[in-house]
Order: C-alpha cells, then sequence, then structure tokens
C-alpha cells in the first residue's frame, strides 16, 4: 500500500481546511482496538491480485478503519485496511487492495470532514462523495475471504463511533409463544359439602329474587364454620 500517498493527500486537506494542529497518518500493518480514540469506519472499493495464480478481483466492501486522537494540539491517525483471499486457490493468502488515487482522495476527504467536526466544531466544508468503480465486481461480497469478516469488525457501521463502546442488541422476544396458565391448587372440600356450601351461597345471594324466606347471615356463616371443621377432621 502506497502510505506516502495517503499520508501526502491527508496533510494537504488539512492545510486547506484551516488546521494549524499537527497531525500525524500512519498505517497499522494489523487491526487492533484503541480506547478512548474515535472510530470512524469507511467501506471503500478496492481492486485485489493474487500473488499465487494473479487472479484480480474488485471488491466494494473494502473496510477502512481510521483511529483518530488529539492531545495537546497534536493529533494522530492510524489507518488499517482489511485485505482478502483469492477465492480460487485453496492456500491463498490475505492480499492487500490497490486504490484509485480518486478514491484515496474521497477517503482523506471524509476523514478529515470528521476531524474537523469532531474536535474543531467546524462546519463539513465538502459533503462525501462515493467511491467510484474501475471494472465489474465478481457478485456479492466473499465473505469466507474476508478479512474484517473474519475479525468480525466488517458487519461495523461506516460512520463515526467512540472504539471504547460496544452496542448491545436488545434479546428477542418470541412473539408466537404461548404463555403458561396459571395453575390454582385444587379445593380441599369435600364434594358432599360443596353442593350445600353452593346452595347457602345462593341462598344467602339470591333469596330475595327466589321468592323463598333470606336465610340471615349470621345462620349461613355458622354453617359454613361447621362444614369447614368437619372437612378438616375427615
Amino acid at each position: 500500500m502506497d502510505e506516502d500517498t495517503w499520508k501526502s493527500i491527508f496533510e494537504n486537506d488539512l492545510v486547506s481546511r484551516g488546521v494549524s494542529d499537527v497531525w500525524n497518518f500512519s498505517v497499522d500493518e494489523h487491526y487492533q482496538e484503541r480506547m478512548g480514540w474515535l472510530q470512524y469506519v469507511q467501506c471503500c472499493y478496492a481492486r485485489f491480485r493474487c500473488s499465487i495464480c494473479g487472479r484480480s478481483w474488485g471488491s466494494s466492501k473494502v473496510h477502512i478503519f481510521f483511529h483518530m486522537s488529539l492531545k495537546r494540539r497534536t493529533g494522530e491517525v492510524r489507518m488499517y485496511v482489511c485485505k482478502q483471499k483469492c477465492k480460487k486457490c485453496t492456500a491463498a493468502m490475505y492480499e492487500e487492495p490497490t486504490f484509485l488515487v480518486e478514491n484515496i482522495e474521497i477517503a482523506i476527504g471524509n476523514l478529515v470532514n470528521k476531524i474537523t467536526q469532531k474536535f474543531y466544531n467546524l462546519p463539513i466544508d465538502n459533503l462525501p462523495r462515493n467511491f467510484v468503480t474501475d471494472g465489474m465486481q465478481d457478485g456479492p461480497h466473499d465473505y469466507i475471504n474476508c478479512e474484517g469478516c473474519a475479525l468480525g469488525i466488517c458487519k461495523y457501521y461506516t460512520d463515526i463511533q467512540y472504539s471504547d463502546k460496544r452496542t448491545f442488541l436488545p434479546k428477542t422476544i418470541n412473539q408466537g409463544s404461548k404463555q403458561k396458565k396459571k395453575r390454582f391448587p385444587r379445593s380441599n372440600i369435600n364434594s358432599r359439602h360443596q353442593g350445600s356450601l353452593q346452595y347457602l351461597g345462593s341462598g344467602f345471594l339470591d333469596g330475595g329474587e327466589t321468592g323463598g324466606e333470606q336465610i340471615p347471615w349470621w345462620i349461613v356463616l355458622l354453617i359454613l364454620l361447621v362444614i369447614l371443621w368437619l372437612t378438616s377432621h375427615n
């Protein structure tokens, strides 16, 4: 990867935006989390070439990770680009992508926009542009041979975020599951006394409507106590 090209375009963009602080730009050989840094992810188009069979392919799912930090007017950007393998070779290794200069300029322009917005509270100078392609792409994204997918970082949203924060998905609730019905304990009252209770209860509550005389409440209570006592001694 031509690190000097990325660095040169980055420095020129900072100067054009009026940033006077010193910013260092470097490329990481391996992906690593940087706690407390801002992370900006872009999904860019690039091309790959297999070092074994010479096969070439293009991909629009090349994730570029930028980690940014500013301390005492000295900033630092660490970039990591995900690699891909050739799907035709069984012993294929991860190959570095090759970017068009136009896409490097677009990626750096978007990066500088984020830096000036997040660290200097400046308005966005230029709106993000779409990356350009230089040929046909080989079908859908090859998840098996993508380094980003293997590391579990290809799923990240292409936007600004803190690298020391995680997003937790809510637990899925099965709306179709049936709720268990509550079970109530069976009554211990003997069946021969249940009829009497029902009769007394209906007579006490509905005696005035059935035409019979209403049983006094204290007699009903006394009978209920007797029945409960008999039931407990059975």
